[in-house]
């Protein structure tokens, strides 16, 4: 199948998450209130209604702000490129002192959660947007500013990128990111030159390279079985080349059983996978980290794993000679599964909302988004954001995309549940690896939190 731009592929794709989530307590302050624009009438904006603080598109700033701006971030992984993008902040807005907090993921909600009760929400934090239902929550107890006429979205204009920050009733509390976070193969050149393999054009290849790699001192597949979104970005892209037709059906009809035979075959071809070796030795007890690093290091010859993680593995090991391919199907489709990112929200009760929506705006630009991008070495998922990685751009060579089945749990979930199956999908994953909990009991207790 001949592939197609990116740019093409990405409109339309994905469908939003409509996630139920508890709410907060503290209610927006009355100066965080009038910064609200008036509905639209006619479809004109006045000026009372155009975004304010607005850099704009070509990144000139829209007037002096003083004072100061604390944002939280949720993961290291994440501090560099919102460096770069405050440095370009501080180019049109000098007089703004920005101060990071970079949390640990693990306490990150946590954290937030205890802050905003506390009355001490930072003035901008990360939010996973409509992918969890904190997003929802925050929204519904008045923690975070409506945007939605405030900050210029132009950028993403023919993108999927507003998916993951619209509420249901069009309304927007964050800023998307242009970057696609997608899952790939990655492969070392150089262990393939030696082996003298090829990438492979059917996912029946694809195990055949698996049992050759094997039989050499190399590890075929570096993987972490001690993380669930790890097992997650590899179990994706399997069950894509398993069975993408599972997904499809999805897609096609909003609904779908998530303990299906297809997806129970998915999770036992990696058992199968990690009994024949494929994952080394000690697999159970590698980290994600682990994992990136042994991929890096040239022990192992492949990682399946998020395309976000290409600035890691450089940063690993600056001469590695890697490329990525997708996991194909067995008819030579090569899918990506591909989830929208996002970025910002903006604390309702800031005292410093000029500079705030100053910098949301900015973090919606051209230039910003570029910086973010290349910090990542990610995949844009528009055409005016260009890559510099050439990795990230072969990444960006696939068929079409596909959602994430993370994801369509969330989509799925029964609101009367008193669990979400999110939760116990993350609490329960890796026990499947350690052989505590068999694939068909785990997907039965998902399936049996989402609605009928």
């Amino acid at each position: 199948m001949k592939k197609r731009a990116l740019s093409l592929l990405l409109a339309g794709v994905m469908t939003a998450a409509l996630l139920a989530g508890c709410g907060g307590s503290d209610a927006p302050s009355d100066e965080a209130s009038d910064l609200q624009a008036s509905p639209k009438g006619d479809g004109d904006t006045s000026e009372e209604e155009k975004p304010q603080g607005d850099a704009g598109q070509d990144g000139q700033a829209g007037g002096e702000l003083g004072g100061s701006l604390v944002i939280w971030e949720h993961t290291d992984q994440f501090t560099e490129p919102l460096k770069s993008v405050v440095a370009g902040f501080h180019e049109l807005y000098p007089d703004v002192e920005v101060e990071i907090e970079v949390k640990t993921s693990d306490q990150y909600y946590n954290l937030l959660q205890t802050a905003m009760q506390a009355g001490e929400t930072p003035d901008i934090f990360w939010t996973n947007g409509l992918a969890t239902t904190h997003y929802k929550s925050y929204v519904d107890g008045g923690y975070m500013m409506e945007l939605t006429d405030k900050v210029d979205f132009s950028l993403y204009e023919g993108t999927t990128a507003m998916n993951i920050v619209t509420m249901e009733d069009g309304s927007v509390y964050s800023t998307p990111t242009a970057e696609t976070g997608g899952r790939c193969v990655y492969y070392n050149k150089d262990i393939f030159e030696e082996l003298d393999l090829k990438i492979p054009a059917s996912f029946a290849e694809f195990e055949e390279l698996l049992a050759k790699i094997a039989e050499t001192d190399y590890t075929p597949i570096a993987f972490c079985a001690t993380d669930p979104w790890t097992i997650l970005f590899q179990f994706e892209p399997v069950l894509n080349g398993m069975s993408v037709d599972w997904v499809q059906d999805y897609e096609k009809n909003q609904t779908v059983k998530v303990n299906d035979e297809r997806v129970v075959a998915a999770y036992n071809k990696m058992l199968e996978w990690a009994d024949k070796g494929y994952y080394g030795n000690g697999y159970l007890g590698v980290d994600g980290s682990g994992a990136l690093l042994a991929f890096s290091k040239g022990e192992a010859a492949m990682c399946i794993d998020g395309t976000w993680n290409v600035a890691v593995i450089d940063e690993n090991n600056p001469e590695l000679n890697y490329g990525a391919f997708q996991v194909p199907t067995a008819k030579g489709d090569q899918p990506m599964v591909g989830t929208n990112s996002c970025g910002y929200g903006v604390s309702a009760n800031t005292e410093n909302p000029e500079a705030a929506l100053a910098f949301v705006n900015y973090f919606a630009t051209v230039d910003a988004q570029t910086r973010w991008v290349n910090a990542l070495s990610s995949i844009p998922c528009t055409p005016a954001v260009v890559s510099e990685n050439p990795v990230a751009n072969e990444i960006a060579s696939f068929d079409y995309l596909t959602e994430s089945y993370y994801n369509i749990l969330g989509y799925l979930a029964d609101p009367q549940a008193d669990e979400t199956a999110t939760s116990v999908w993350e609490a329960d994953q890796c026990k499947v690896f350690a052989k505590t909990l068999g694939v068909q009991e785990f997907v039965d207790s998902l399936q049996s939190l989402l609605m009928e």
